[in-house]
């Protein structure tokens, strides 16, 4: 499958359809609270185009319009979350910011510009933010871990004893 997806992209390259910088499909990783900038580049610089971003093919994150972000009929979920930068849709991006991450955020998206018919796929992993362990708590691990070697070890002697 993904030798078959290579060639295909392969072949568009090399015909000159695809334009958009970096490769057509990529990853991102990001913590839950975090934000995350999904990247959309266009090389050619279009005048006014329209830019959908969809998340897992069919909700909406957000719609550019004519050169306008359009939050209208998003999805609840991506709701007050999503930023773009209109003051750079003339340099050709499109890329969106996603806020306040949930796990529920975690999935594939895509930045379809519309003149061009060309998409962006991204797949963004969302996971848990680790915790980060204070001094007295490494200390409270190695505490409780001393008496269980120590018992161990005089468990293990007393055995040997016997």
């Amino acid at each position: 499958m993904l030798v078959r997806c290579w060639v295909i992209y392969l072949l568009l390259h090399l015909t000159g359809n695809v334009s958009l910088q970096d490769s057509t499909f990529s990853t991102v990783n990001s913590y839950v609270g975090g934000s995350v900038t999904l990247p959309c580049r266009y090389e050619n610089k279009l005048q006014s185009t329209d830019v959908y971003w969809r998340y897992n093919a069919s909700r909406k994150v957000l719609s550019i319009i004519n050169g306008k972000p359009s939050p209208e009929e998003q999805d609840k979920i991506f709701s007050n979350r999503t930023k773009s930068f209109p003051s750079e849709y003339s340099e050709g991006n499109y890329s969106v910011e996603l806020k306040d991450l949930q796990l529920t955020h975690a999935g594939n998206y895509t930045c379809f510009i519309q003149d061009s018919n060309e998409e962006k796929k991204i797949q963004l992993f969302v996971k848990e933010k680790p915790e980060k362990q204070t001094p007295s708590q490494r200390n409270s691990c190695m505490k409780t871990e001393s008496p269980k070697i120590f018992l161990t070890a005089l468990l293990g002697l007393t055995l040997h004893l016997i």
